[in-house]
């Protein structure tokens, strides 16, 4: 998955780091479903972390330095965005509907 700042993402798995001390260092965390930005993107340990536009977080001291606490890619993926063309196309296909009286 090809990931980039300023790309819009979905957290698709909310179950993130138990680590208390990560948790303490996160100001709050991605809720299920929403979308987020990507405003920085770091490897660590293995992991692609992302910080986005949408939650700040104090800098804290972790093995990779004193920086921003980042969220697992694994947890989101791309935003899909869907193009209601093909709807427009099936509706100008369609038959104009019968005159019928409206009911009241």
């Amino acid at each position: 998955m090809s990931l980039h700042v300023g790309q819009q993402v979905v957290c698709v798995n909310d179950a993130f780091s138990p680590c208390p001390y990560w948790r303490r260092a996160v100001s709050a965390l991605p809720k299920l479903g929403m979308v987020y930005t990507v405003r920085h993107i770091r490897e660590a340990h293995g992991l692609i972390g992302l910080t986005f536009f949408e939650i700040v977080s104090p800098h804290a001291h972790f093995s990779e330095g004193y920086v921003e606490p980042a969220f697992n890619s694994k947890n989101f993926r791309p935003v899909r965005r869907t193009s209601i063309a093909v709807f427009e196309e099936i509706l100008q296909d369609a038959p104009a509907p019968a005159d019928t009286p409206e009911l009241v």
